[in-house]
């Protein structure tokens, strides 16, 4: 009997230990894939490129992105923290278990993929058909296929515009406001304030008529980059030339001083925006046509 027991107990130690051993040959494998993620602070240059678009950064002497095509162009920094940040969240994904064919994921021949470059070697993710549940198929450069977030792959398919810095419109509150003139084709509207804070448009007291639209032109805001470098025409295509209604502004910031603000508004963007250009600038931003509503009705009806 006590031999049988030292056997039970020898072969249940046994198999504790295969089963440990087992355990240590997949868990640690994950580990060591993991830790060959480049460190954020390693990096040089990413390349990005969604299937139509490649877009290049790297860094400057400054220690600053540039965007490798312009690097006139306002890159936002933040914009590439998140993408730097994307192979560590490629690398924490679910790993797919099916075992199929790269091609049953859409990554024998992937056109989708962010690769980032740190002394000189490039590590590729690459990014294949999506899943039933809205997820993705990512293939990472020590050949694992897992699964990523939609969010990843949002971030993957950025345009170089969605990742500009936007200028900041001053607020600008009703006594500040010293003139305003709205031109269109069609009429011009102008009112100044005169020294009692009465705005007035040719003697006429215009202040409660243009309360309304004084509130909403001290709250412009830019929404979105559209064009940094219009080819010639563009402007055109999107009302920006002769037809387009011009606002002109002048008022005191804070300190008092003497400030001005031109805004062209263009044709609508057909979603819920028009275009718009900036004190005489080229590039062509969006706003949201909600936000415009008061100057639109008063360059259309007048005062």
């Amino acid at each position: 009997m006590k031999r049988l027991l030292r056997l039970t107990a020898l072969a249940l130690g046994l198999t504790l230990l295969l089963s440990a051993c087992g355990h240590k040959n997949t868990e640690p494998e994950r580990e060591d894939a993991a830790t060959q993620t480049v460190p954020v602070e390693g990096i040089t240059g990413l390349t990005l490129c969604d299937g139509d678009v490649t877009l290049r950064f790297e860094k400057n002497e400054e220690g600053n992105w540039i965007w490798h095509d312009d690097p006139t162009f306002p890159l936002e920094q933040s914009a590439m923290d998140e993408l730097l940040a994307l192979p560590a969240a490629l690398d924490g994904g679910e790993t797919v278990t099916d075992g199929q064919e790269l091609s049953a994921y859409g990554l024998e021949t992937p056109a989708k993929y962010i690769t980032v470059t740190a002394d000189g070697e490039d590590a590729t993710y690459y990014m294949g058909e999506e899943t039933t549940d809205g997820r993705w198929y990512v293939l990472t450069p020590d050949n694992r296929v897992l699964y990523a977030s939609a969010e990843s792959k949002a971030l993957l398919s950025r345009s170089i515009y969605d990742m500009a810095v936007l200028p900041q419109l001053p607020v600008i509150a009703p006594e500040q406001v010293v003139s305003v003139t709205i031109l269109t084709p069609e009429r011009t509207v102008a009112f100044l304030t005169d020294e009692d804070g009465v705005r007035r448009s040719a003697n006429r007291d215009v202040t409660a008529q243009t309360a309304a639209l004084v509130e909403e032109l001290g709250a412009l805001t830019v929404t979105a980059c559209v064009d940094y470098d219009p080819a010639e025409g563009a402007a055109a295509v999107c009302g920006l030339d002769e037809s387009a209604l011009t606002l002109a502004m002048n008022y005191l910031s804070d300190t008092g001083a003497d400030r001005a603000l031109t805004l062209a508004v263009g044709l609508p963007t057909g979603d819920g925006g028009r275009y718009v250009t900036l004190d005489g600038e080229t590039t062509i931003y969006r706003m949201e046509e909600a936000s415009l509503a008061q100057l639109l009705t008063i360059a259309e009806t007048g005062l």
